[in-house]
């Protein structure tokens, strides 16, 4: 089985501009736990909820957060949290192939990019529905 036939094509992304308080609305909205970050169909980077909850929470203690400073730390763009060196697959990998990489990098998400483009997403999600329905065939 290849990535292809089981990655997702509809992606959730956002640009480089986009401010956090988007990126946290569209990680609510979709329910999802992070999203490429593209410019055209250009991968640029990563960024997930973690990425997001740990810049919001930085230089504060549990107990004193503050609000107003929280606030400010919204209009902060992706392109200054994003992670830039993304593991990512081809189409026309393996599942297992795929798999692996999850596994050695500790991620949940691999970006599908063919020459240069995103043109999908495969998650661990993906994988497990996949080999639930292989085995039922």
């Amino acid at each position: 089985m290849k990535v292809c036939d089981i990655m997702n094509r509809d992606v959730i992304t956002c640009e480089p501009q986009d401010k956090l308080a988007m990126v946290l609305y569209k990680l609510k909205t979709y329910n999802i736990s992070g999203m490429p970050v593209v410019e055209g169909k250009e991968l640029k980077g990563i960024i997930t909820r973690t990425d997001v909850v740990d810049y919001l929470t930085m230089g504060f203690e549990v107990t004193e957060i503050d609000k107003e400073q929280l606030i400010a730390k919204y209009g902060t763009t992706v392109s200054e949290i994003m992670k830039r060196d993304v593991i990512t697959v081809s189409p026309t990998a393996s599942v297992e192939e795929a798999a692996r990489l999850m596994v050695e990098h500790n991620i949940n998400m691999l970006p599908v990019v063919h020459e240069g483009k995103l043109i999908g997403i495969l998650t661990r999600g993906d994988i497990i529905k996949a080999l639930a329905f292989q085995e039922e065939a």
